[in-house]
């Protein structure tokens, strides 16, 4: 059984749980891009926000951030003093000349996040670094990917994960100091501190094209993570449904945060409603700590994981 301490008291399933496999991704293709407060339609981009005061002499002071997906790629700009300079998603097999010359840029950082369950979870207080290799006995170990200790010290934990690099090979070949985080990691940075003050449970679900994650928080405490590989229209009500039933069943009913690829009246938002109370979008903003421009609030909850990695060290 794995231990209990300070805010977070993880059973022994949810321990397996944390330990899911990374599975095959499904692509999609996406089209669409934004400009400034202007939509644009062009093959290969999506939603691309640049803001008037963007300097290109003046990325090097920049922090770069890049979130790798299976049929989408997604990239932020943030200032010294944390204000959003572009965003932009889009289908990394169309990238266009926009891209290609914004990743030619030099960036005072690079971050870099990953999808995928290769990871688990040690309490910090029995974290022990000498025994590195038997905690990789929890995870699909190949003896290829490289292994990252990071912290998440809002919830004094140790996440070991893995990166196996597929499909960020450019991004490494580019930028040698890229640092690589997992997508989950970003997650619980980005929602710790609102997760143990909200004082009621509280499901936090983001959804990045055939990937769902969620997270568990209850009281202070932090419970549940975990994320899953989806194949089919039902999956995510069916992972969210027994999600539900391993939590608490019928009894619970979490307050509930949505983030990434989610819309309103679309099926999880729909679930959320039925089955939980107090539904929002996640304010990514305020979460995070970036200036948001008003132009992309409405949509600022689909780049939660993508900006969380500002939080990431």
């Amino acid at each position: 059984m794995p231990p209990a301490v300070g805010g977070w008291a993880a059973t022994e399933n949810d321990w397996r749980l944390f330990r899911q496999f990374a599975r095959p991704k499904v692509p999609k293709s996406l089209v669409q891009m934004i400009y400034l407060s202007k939509f644009v339609i062009r093959k290969g981009m999506v939603m691309i926000y640049t803001s008037t005061d963007f300097d290109r002499e003046q990325t090097a002071e920049y922090t770069l951030l890049v979130r790798i997906g299976s049929g989408e790629n997604a990239l932020a700009v943030v200032d010294g003093e944390k204000r959003l300079k572009l965003i932009t998603t889009y289908d990394p097999a169309a990238a266009g000349q926009e891209i290609t010359d914004l990743l030619d840029l030099n960036f005072t950082a690079v971050k870099l996040s990953l999808q995928g369950s290769r990871y688990t979870f040690i309490p910090q207080e029995v974290f022990d670094e000498a025994s590195t290799q038997l905690y990789l006995n929890h995870l699909p170990y190949d003896g290829l990917a490289e292994t990252v200790t990071a912290d998440i010290a809002p919830l004094s934990i140790k996440m070991l994960h893995q990166i196996d690099r597929l499909g960020a090979e450019s991004f490494l070949a580019r930028f040698p100091g890229i640092l690589t985080y997992s997508a989950m990691q970003a997650l619980l940075q980005s929602t710790a501190n609102y997760g143990l003050k909200t004082g009621d449970p509280l499901l936090i679900i983001d959804k990045q094209e055939s990937d769902l994650m969620v997270c568990f928080f209850d009281g202070n405490r932090f419970v549940y993570a975990n994320d899953f590989a989806i194949t089919g229209i039902d999956d995510n009500a069916y992972y969210l449904y027994a999600v539900l039933e391993h939590l608490g069943g019928g009894e619970c009913h979490p307050r509930v945060c949505l983030s990434g690829n989610i819309a309103e009246g679309d099926g999880i938002h729909q679930w959320a409603l039925m089955h939980g109370i107090d539904v929002v979008f996640a304010d990514s903003g305020a979460l995070v700590g970036i200036a948001i421009p008003t132009e992309i609030v409405p949509q600022q909850h689909r780049f939660l994981t993508l900006l969380g990695l500002h939080l990431c060290e």
